[in-house]
């Protein structure tokens, strides 16, 4: 132990001096001096007989000068010959210009050129005034290098470091024209006034004009693919887990998250369902460009959030590219004064639904029904029954809610602080960010460690981006996560399961005297789940992950306008210290009171009640990316658009525990070509390496080409049309995707062998059975050298749609997929050919189609405005080959059925007397034989009120034969949607967000069956749930229950899978309610803020749904008993300073 915690150590110490370094590298560039750069940087050149512009490139090309002027003001073509000796851009612009008129202002970095004043008369020049002011943006912050010119003239200036600026105008009527890239330009009149402050608003047309997309990014109007974008805001949630907050959100992308345990919470999610029975269907997620997790970004990090979904956006990804892309980008800075920001929430979580339970009394009285219904007498008396219901003495008669017992509010506290700001040489963005979640146990009080559930994260992030010069951009992004996780020494798996396992009458929770309980004749399954929290032990889990990224940028105009170079390396360390100590304690039964009243004990556990040595283990991997990137960006004429790029790609992941790095390469080239606005096409490739398989196969070609129309764009189309719909744009794209994730399995081409094996199976033997030849050393897993990748064909038809100066924007999608050479081990090969292992192969196709759309509607009404956004996905998938033995019938195949698909009896309700001839035997018991022509059950015993099954084959016999996988929809949703509403009012803002599945089903008592059906394994091992009331009896000979006739032990008719279970796992939540106020900016100023905001969330509010039972997106998971989901209720308060 004390060398893996010397590793942990350093580990923490590797940690900080990094983020040390980024801090030093930032408080560097925050306190450079930049006011006296003309006077500092000096030339030397002699040119002679030259283009005045020459004179200028030189200038640009040795320093970080721009000029700014028009040919009216000088010919370029002008020849000057000039020599400098270690003089500033001052003298040697005071030697060549005043003979041609010219004067100049030195901006900062900016040259700006003017007239002189010769041509103006003296009136004019007593007319001239000095005005000066500041450019800010909304929330009162100055804007630096904004343009302040004299409308119809070429004077201007640009705003310094403070957003200030000043310039000389002809008149009081002059007019003002502002502008700054990302800003809607503004214009404003003098009218006499020598200050003039400008508050200039962000252009969201501008803002949303480029989207990111595979190794790139793209001007909107020019996207050919299938690309879905959100901001931060929508995916912000008080979660950790930034999966958690995906459902609904997104078009294409489906979430179902399972389990609410902090540390164990990701959620399911796909981009246009699955299309694998083998292989990952995870889709691919890059962060800032690197291959990476997502669950501990922290939201305010967030820039954008894109899903890639059809062949035209994701075959540059190559073999990766089959599942869907995600991509990631996080916040830069800007060249702006540093703008902190703070955003700070509280809140209280409760579960959404936990399952509801019986009590004692109740319990009781259905296990004696349970023992009539099988001809046995009663269990439980009604004397003793009766003790149990008065409450006289709850330590010997108790009457437990283990729920109720266990749980607890939970609360949760996030803590965010930001910086963000620049300068024209650098701009930095650094961020961090506290998060700590409590789990939904109660304390515990009775030991001296806490065995609680209890998860804290910390996350640093500093994106740096530094102009070289001006052709050259150096980016350094380094970001951490660091995280605590605290368990109980068992797991919460366990602890579920145990609760509904538990009766309520066998043990309280605890003595009160503090003597740890157990039920008489306890055992694994006949425990206290209070013991297993709070008894065992605990575990704890330290998680530290550190990003590192290199990026350089470096345009090559002076080979050819456009040309651009980019080189990008990354360098991921991630590792996880794991120490548990385990406890066994001893426990006790109390058997009675002695004459002063004090309970007798017995004990039924022995234990040394000490914590055991910690049990350690260390996990872990590094990864590194290398990209290198030539791209070509260019416009001809006005009219012709012409992109492309070529790349080269490499990485590696070394896990710790393994000697060779998994590793991939790929080559990838993009080229499109637009003309004029209307017309589009792109061409792309993923040509990909992957160490998954043997030499000489390891590389695929996934191709892809795209096309697009918009429509609204042809002069043709008249001004009443436009006016209307000003966005018609049609897209189609095919190509091709792989999947080299074969589940786990590595190097499948290369065979294993076995020594603890009994041998291989020759032929039959002479009983019939397999020949065995003996033990000994045999080839477990056969070498299969011929393997490839997985093949996603992939083809799209959509249409995007603007109506109303974009006030409603709609997006639809069709999209029609084909998996092949699925990768799977055969399942076809008998046994007596010696296999122990059956091979790999690509064999397999699956089908999956359907369509997504996204619609957004904005709209002002007076003071208030109100935006409308809805998403739906549908996705279908088929299974058109599988390996399969031939089924006895057609109902029995897996090929034609759906990915996720039940396999169930059909249920026809419940028998009823009817169906039965009705004797008595000698001891006055009920004897049921099913009549003539009813089919036999060939899983247990029938009587009236167990569930009749339909005999599918006609054979008189239920049996497997009978299953069909065709009688209900799959597991995962095919269907999702979100749909929300955000109104803003004077500062005030309200906002709902919904989300839904469809076209899902579970079937009850499958997971977790005799934590489910009642008395399966006999009144000790079952917790009933309360809605084992709405039971069928002899009293109440009902259709119309959930659950059939009750038995005192297992009856697997009842307990099959079949359709009498089958519940419709479709709901709508109310995911999101948000209500809150922003402070006005003058206001805010006034106390020292440049903004301000407070609010009240709540997430998981509401949930309608058919199950009713459990929350129903945790679908058949342990039947409900599992770590639920929370609805939490939160308080922030966000300031920018």
């Amino acid at each position: 132990m004390k060398n893996k915690r010397k590793t942990f150590s350093r580990n923490v110490k590797k940690t900080r001096f990094l983020l040390f370094l980024s801090f030093a590298c930032i408080s560097s560039i925050l306190f450079a001096n930049e006011k006296d750069y003309a006077q500092q940087i000096h030339f030397t050149f002699s040119l002679n007989n030259v283009r005045i512009q020459s004179v200028f490139d030189r200038i640009e090309n040795e320093s970080e000068f721009v000029f700014f002027y028009s040919d009216k003001v000088i010919n370029p073509k002008e020849k000057v010959s000039v020599k400098a000796e270690n003089e500033t851009v001052n003298e040697i612009l005071d030697k060549i210009l005043p003979k041609y008129g010219v004067g100049y202002t030195v901006n900062n970095r900016q040259i700006i050129l003017t007239k002189t004043s010769s041509v103006e008369t003296a009136q004019q020049s007593n007319k001239r005034k000095e005005v000066r002011g500041i450019v800010k943006d909304e929330v009162g912050v100055p804007i630096i290098g904004a343009t302040v010119m004299i409308k119809g003239s070429t004077t201007g200036v640009v705003t310094d470091v403070d957003g200030l600026y000043s310039i000389m105008v002809p008149s009081d009527e002059t007019i003002l024209r502002v502008s700054y890239v990302g800003y809607v330009t503004q214009e404003i009149k003098v009218n006499g006034r020598s200050t003039v402050t400008v508050t200039l608003k962000e252009d969201s047309k501008m803002l949303e004009d480029v989207v990111i997309i595979g190794y790139g990014q793209q001007k909107k109007s020019g996207v050919v693919s299938s690309v879905n974008t959100v901001s931060a805001s929508e995916i912000k949630a008080p979660t950790r887990n930034l999966t958690n907050n995906l459902a609904g959100q997104i078009a294409g992308l489906i979430a179902i998250q399972r389990n609410g345990e902090p540390g164990n919470d990701n959620a399911e999610f796909w981009i246009r369902g699955t299309s694998s029975f083998a292989g990952g269907t995870n889709p691919l997620v890059l962060v800032d460009g690197a291959p990476r997790n997502m669950q501990d970004i922290e939201p305010d990090e967030i820039e954008t959030f894109t899903v890639l979904k059809d062949a035209a956006a994701t075959a540059v990804y190559g073999a990766e590219g089959a599942n869907g892309v995600i991509l990631i980008t996080s916040k830069r800075g800007k060249a702006e004064k540093p703008r902190i920001s703070f955003r700070g929430e509280f809140g209280m979580a409760t579960p959404t639904r936990l399952p509801e339970m019986l009590g004692a009394v109740d319990h009781m009285t259905l296990f004696n029904e349970a023992r009539r219904n099988d001809g046995l007498p009663e269990m439980y008396k009604s004397d003793l029954i009766a003790k149990y219901a008065s409450g006289e003495d709850p330590e010997l008669y108790p009457d437990t809610d283990w729920f109720d017992m266990l749980k607890n509010h939970t609360f949760n506290q996030r803590i965010t602080l930001n910086v963000r700001g620049g300068s024209g040489k650098a701009r930095y963005f650094v961020s961090g960010a506290y998060f700590h979640e409590s789990g939904i146990f109660k304390d515990n009080s009775m030991e001296e460690y806490d065995s609680n559930i209890g998860l804290t994260r910390y996350n640093l992030r500093s994106n740096i981006d530094i102009d070289v010069s001006k052709t050259t951009l150096l980016s350094i992004d380094l970001s951490g996560q660091y995280s605590q996780l605290n368990q109980p020494g068992t797991s919460t798996n366990d602890i579920f399961t145990k609760l509904s396992y538990s009766a309520p009458h066998l043990t309280p929770m605890y003595y009160l005297d503090g003597t740890v309980a157990a039920p008489d004749g306890a055992n694994s399954n006949i425990t206290n789940p209070y013991n297993l929290l709070t008894h065992t032990g605990y575990q704890k889990k330290w998680t530290t992950s550190i990003q590192s990224t290199v990026k350089l940028e470096q345009k090559l105009d002076f080979i050819t306008k456009g040309l651009k170079w980019m080189g990008r390396m990354s360098f991921d360390s991630y590792s996880q210290y794991s120490m548990k100590r385990s406890k066994a304690t001893s426990a006790y039964h109390a058997t009675g009171r002695d004459e002063d009243g004090n309970l007798l004990y017995k004990q039924v556990v022995k234990g040394d009640n000490s914590l055991k040595d910690p049990a350690e283990s260390n996990s872990g991997d590094k990864k590194i990316y290398i990209e290198t990137q030539l791209s070509y960006n260019r416009l001809f004429a006005g009219k012709h658009q012409v992109n492309a790029m070529l790349l080269y790609m490499q990485k590696e992941q070394q896990y710790h525990n393994e000697a060779l790095a998994n590793r991939k390469q790929s080559f990838v080239g993009r080229a499109s070509y637009s003309f004029d606005e209307r017309y589009f096409i792109e061409g792309s490739f993923g040509y990909t390496g992957s160490e998954t398989f043997a030499s000489g196969n390891r590389f695929g070609f996934f191709p892809a080409v795209g096309v697009a129309y918009l429509l609204s764009n042809e002069p043709f189309m008249p001004a009443s049309f436009t006016n209307v719909v000003n966005k018609l744009k049609l897209r189609v794209s095919i190509g091709r995707t792989g999947n080299d994730n074969t589940g786990g399995a590595r190097f499948l081409y290369r065979e294993t062998l076995k020594t603890d094996a009994g041998g291989y199976n020759i032929g039959i033997g002479a009983n019939g059975g397999l020949n065995g030849v003996g033990n000994g050393i045999v080839e477990a897993r056969f070498a299969a050298p011929l393997l490839g990748w997985e093949i996603e064909n992939k083809r799209n038809v959509g249409i995007d749609i603007g109506l109303f100066g974009n006030k409603i924007d709609l997006t639809l999608d069709y999209f029609n997929n084909l998996r092949t050479d699925i990768l799977l081990q055969r399942k076809t090969l008998p046994s007596l050919t010696g296999f122990r292992e059956s091979p790999w192969e690509n064999y397999g196709k699956v089908r999956n189609q359907g369509m997504d759309a996204s619609l957004i509607m904005t709209e002002k009404f007076g003071d208030v405005r109100l935006t409308f956004r809805g998403n739906l996905t549908f996705a279908r998938n088929k299974i058109l080959e599988y390996d399969e033995v031939p089924q006895n019938h057609p109902w029995m195949n897996m090929t034609g059925s759906r990915l996720g698909s039940w396999n169930l009896y059909i249920a026809e309700g419940l028998y009823t007397f009817d169906d039965f001839d009705i004797t008595t035997d000698a001891d006055g018991k009920k004897i049921y034989k099913l009549k003539p022509g009813l089919p036999v059950s060939s899983l247990g015993s029938t009587e009236p009120g167990d569930i009749k099954l339909k005999d599918l084959n006609g054979d008189g016999v239920i049996n497997p034969n009978d299953q069909t996988r065709y009688a209900a929809d799959p597991k995962n949703p095919e269907l999702v949607y979100g749909f929300g509403l955000n109104a803003d009012y004077k500062g005030f803002y309200a906002s709902v967000f919904f989300q839904g599945t469809g076209k899902t089903s579970t079937v009850l008592g499958q997971a977790n069956g005799p934590g489910f059906h009642p008395f399966a394994w006999g009144d000790r091992t079952s917790g009933t749930r309360i809605q084992s009331l709405n039971r069928w009896s002899e009293e109440n000979p009902s259709q119309n229950v959930l659950f059939p006739r009750l038995h005192s032990s297992s009856n697997f008719n009842n307990r099959s899978a079949n359709t009498w279970w089958l519940r419709n796992a479709s709901f709508l939540r109310l995911k999101n309610i948000e209500v809150g106020y922003n402070v006005p900016a003058k206001t805010a100023m006034k106390i020292g803020m440049q903004a301000a905001r407070i609010y009240l969330m709540g997430y998981n509010i509401a949930v309608w749904d058919h199950i009713g039972l459990w929350d129903p997106e945790m679908g058949n998971k342990n039947d409900g008993m599992a770590y639920p989901l929370p609805r939490t209720f939160t308080l922030g308060v966000e300031f920018t300073f």
